[in-house]
Order: structure tokens, then sequence, then C-alpha cells
């Protein structure tokens, strides 16, 4: 009996030994065979409770950030990601160029939408190619599927950056905004054309001598950005709705623009426009229109509330009210809204270890849990839950209500929604913080009421961008020596037709033609 059980001991060891042989053999076999499945990044279900299994740290260029937020450490603690920031608030634009020229990339950083070197870096290699890796990313495939329109940050048909949308927007947009308290005051009408707006700054110049009528920010690029439109043109490359169906031009080359600087020309002449709106800062505008020097802007519309807000102690009665499009001409009234989806770009590094990580990580901004604590800031102590809606907690709302502007200082302050570290923003914040007229604006600006969407800019190949650096420069500087030029009246306006061919001879035609053969590429099913 004892020779049998020791014999059975000897067969049974044998079998285990044989099977583990057999199991070692056939794991080698499958991780060398070329069939085999590649690697997945570990999920939220892994032993860890987080999206990665693992720490990392990625380095993040960005312009301005507070860093000490404490929704830095929710992120970490959601995804095993530490955000390591490197801040470059006044060059950012500088430090891109550098970190380019230099292939010195860090692992992320946001480049503007419309910035060339977007497309330069990924066409020489030095962007992720999201779309090797869209495995990871199903959140940002969902979303492209609903929305086609972020197809125009392909480069060469890939993505190469994770694209900042708006999940949901307050309706916004640069518009003409109105001390409509002293057009009451002094008896006049609500402006219905630009014929009416001229008037109606002449008789506030009349009766507050002291003040500035219509104000503006930064230089003339920004100050003819809306008003071009409005009045049937528009300022640089733009998308017109009203040309052949909708087409790409460049307002400056063509003769619709020519009215659009005399109207300026004249106010600046009768001193109804600020004499220093070129050298403007946003901050010297807004201390302006704020303190009741300004009756006048043409600009995003959200800054008025924080206008009547600070206006309230000056006098109770005054208020900042949006205009409806202004009529000119005999065309129907337009004015142009800020589009749902900025779609600048967050781009990884193609040097960057781990890429299928951080493409699970970018991605994961995307989905709900992402998207609410980006927006929101950390439950319990940024916001609560009511009826299944995320709602500022009230003591956040009532400490930013009294800063110049609540929402923006809200968003700087927590590090959540545009003005952080957020590619997918929801705006509910922005409507509850804000007064509830920012709604009301909100809700007039339809295509009905001849609001049109801003474009934006299409892909282009890597001729085109190519040919689009070398010509663009030409032309925007051209623009830019002489647009305040002609509305000061240092360049007479009679000399407009020579500009224009200036902008002919430097080839805007060809950066016409480069637009609307790119728009239609990307539109074409």
């Amino acid at each position: 009996m004892a020779n049998q059980k020791s014999k059975s001991a000897i067969i049974l060891s044998m079998v285990l030994v044989l099977v583990l042989i057999i199991s070692a053999c056939s794991s080698n076999t499958a991780s060398n065979s070329t069939d085999a499945p590649k690697a997945t990044v570990p999920d939220t279900a892994q032993s860890s409770g987080k999206l990665l299994d693992a720490p990392m740290t990625l380095k993040v260029l960005y312009g301005e950030i507070n860093t000490k937020s404490p929704v830095f450490d929710a992120v970490f603690e959601k995804t095993n990601v530490k955000l390591d920031f490197e801040l470059a608030p006044a060059n950012l634009d500088q430090r891109l160029q550098t970190i380019f020229a230099t292939n010195t990339l860090p692992d992320i950083m946001k480049v503007a939408n419309g910035n060339q070197l977007f497309a330069s870096a990924a066409k020489d290699g030095l962007l992720l190619n999201i779309s090797d890796y869209m495995q990871y990313a199903p959140n940002l495939a969902r979303l492209i599927k609903e929305n086609p329109a972020i197809n125009n940050n392909k480069v060469d048909g890939k993505f190469y950056s994770f694209p900042q949308l708006g999940n949901w927007r307050l309706q916004l947009a640069g518009a003409p905004m109105i001390r409509v308290d002293l057009i009451e005051k002094l008896g006049l009408q609500i402006p219905k054309t630009f014929d009416d707006l001229y008037h109606v700054l002449k008789k506030f110049k009349e009766a507050y001598p002291d003040s500035i009528p219509y104000t503006g920010r930064e230089n003339a690029k920004k100050l003819l950005n809306e008003i071009s439109f409005a009045m049937g043109s528009g300022n640089r490359m733009y998308y017109d709705p009203a040309i052949n169906g909708g087409s790409w031009s460049y307002g400056q080359a063509h003769p619709e623009f020519k009215p659009v600087l005399e109207f300026l020309n004249k106010l600046y002449s009768e001193k109804l426009l600020d004499p220093d709106y070129a050298v403007n800062t946003g901050d010297q505008m807004k201390e302006k229109l704020a303190s009741g020097k300004a009756l006048f802007y043409w600009d995003n519309n959200s800054f008025g509330v924080n206008f009547n807000q600070a206006l309230k102690p000056i006098d109770p009665k005054a208020k900042f009210d949006l205009l409806p499009p202004l009529q000119y001409g005999q065309a129907k009234p337009r004015a142009a809204m800020y589009v749902k989806d900025w779609l600048h770009h967050y781009v990884i590094s193609a040097k960057v270890k781990d890429p299928e990580k951080v493409v699970k990580f970018m991605d994961w901004m995307y989905s709900p849990e992402g998207t609410r604590l980006m927006n929101y800031g950390i439950e319990g102590e940024h916001y609560t839950v009511v009826n299944g809606q995320p709602m500022m907690k009230e003591d956040i709302v009532k400490k930013y209500a009294d800063t110049k502007d609540p929402y923006r200082f809200m968003q700087k302050d927590i590090a959540v929604g545009f003005e952080a570290f957020d590619p997918n923003v929801d705006e509910h914040p922005m409507a509850q913080v804000s007064d509830p007229e920012l709604t009301r604006w909100a809700s007039q600006m339809t295509e009905a009421n001849g609001y049109f969407q801003v474009r934006s800019i299409p892909p282009f190949t890597k001729e085109e961008s190519e040919k689009l650096k070398k010509l663009v420069t030409k032309v925007d500087t051209l623009v830019d020596q002489e647009m305040d030029k002609f509305i000061i009246g240092v360049r007479p306006l009679s000399d407009y037709d020579k500009f224009m061919k200036s902008l002919a001879d430097n080839g805007v035609s060809e950066i016409e033609k480069i637009y609307n053969d790119a728009y239609t590429r990307a539109n074409t099913p």
C-alpha cells in the first residue's frame, strides 16, 4: 500500500510538472506571436481603482493656471496622473516657437486654433498622431461622430490633437452693447441702423463732453472684427455666408470693406471713438466702461453684466444692454456669434513615454467624470448635486460675486472651465454665477435674428500650409501697417483702391483659393 501511494505521488508530481511546462510554452508562444493582441492600458476596474494602474507625471506647458488648485489633486486621485506645469503667462507664443524649433517639447501643451505652428509641427513629426491610438480614446471618437466639424482639426487626414470643445455653452457674441439708460434719459430711440448708432453716439458726446462714446481694445484688428461683418464685409480671412452660397474671403481686399473704415474714421474725427483704442489693453477698456467713462463697445457681450454690476454704486439706473443686429444699406442685418467649439489644440509630444496611457488620460477628460471635475471642481467643496444636476455651492458663488468678473475669477481660482486645463468646456456654471441678463441675451442670438456662427479654419495640406505661411505674413503685415492710418486719417481713404491693389499684388487671391479649396475638401462627404 505504501509503495502504491508513493507511485501515485510520483505520477501526480510528473503530471503537474508537465502541465507547468506546457503552460509556460504556451505563454511564450503567445507573447512572441505576431498575431498577439497589443497590450492594453489598465482601466479603472483594475486593482488601483484609478484610470491607470501606476502613477505617472506629465509635463505640461501652459499660459496661466492655478497649479495649487485641489482640482489637480483630485485628477491624480482618479487617474494616477500628476500634471507638472511649466507656465508662460506673458510669452506663450514665443515659448511655443522655441520648443518647436528645437524639438524640446513637453509631454502636453495647448496651441491656439489658427496657429500655423500646429500644422507645421504635425507635418514634421513632432506631435503624436492621435489617429493611431483612437482605440484608447472612445470618448473622443464618440464626439467626432456626433460633431463632424471636429474633422477640421485634421492635418493631412490625421488627428494630432485633442480639440477644445464646448460640451455646453451659453451663447455669446462680439456684440454691440450700449448704455440704454442714457438713451432713455436723453429721449433717444434704440439704434436700428448704423446711421442711428452714429447719431446716438453724437448725442452722448454732446450731453457728456468728457465721455468716450465708443471704446475698444488692443488695436484695429480687434476693433474691426465684429463691426466689419455687421457692415457686410469681414476682417482678414473670414467665412461669409452671403458670398457664392458661403465662401472664405479676405475682407480688406474687397471694396465692401472701405465703408467700415469710413464709418470708423468719421467717429474718430468727431471724437466719438476712443482716441486710445489702438493702445488700450483689455483691462483699460473694461475700466472705462465699468466706471461710466465709456458708453458703448462692440465686443464680448458677457462683459456687460460685469459693467452693470460695477456701475450700480455710481448710478443704480445705469445699464448696458444688447443691441439687435444693425441694418447697413439694403442688406439684411447680420452679426457673428462665437463658435460652439473653439477647436484649440491639446497636443502630445511624439516622444512621450507610454503614448497609450497619455491618450487614455486625455480621453478621460471628455468622459462624464472628467468633464464634471474639470468644470465644477470637487463635489462637496465647490459644488453639490441638486435633482441630478451639479450646482456651484452658494458660498462659492458669493465668494466671487463682488469681483470684476465673477465667472472668470472663479474659473481661474478653482482652475476649471475654459480658463483652465479643460478640453471639454461646460458653461452651466457661467449661467449660474452670472446675471440672468446673460441668459436673456443668449436667447436672442439665433439665426432667425440674423446671427451667424463663425466658421473654424479648415485643415490644410503641407503644401498649402507652406504657401499660406509666406503669403499671409506679407498680406497681414500690409494690413497691420495701414488700418490704423485709415481710421485716424493719417492716410486718406481715397488711397484705398491703391491699398487693395497692393494686397492683390501680394497674393491675396491665392490665399482665398487655398482656404476655399481646403474648406470644400473638408466638407465634401
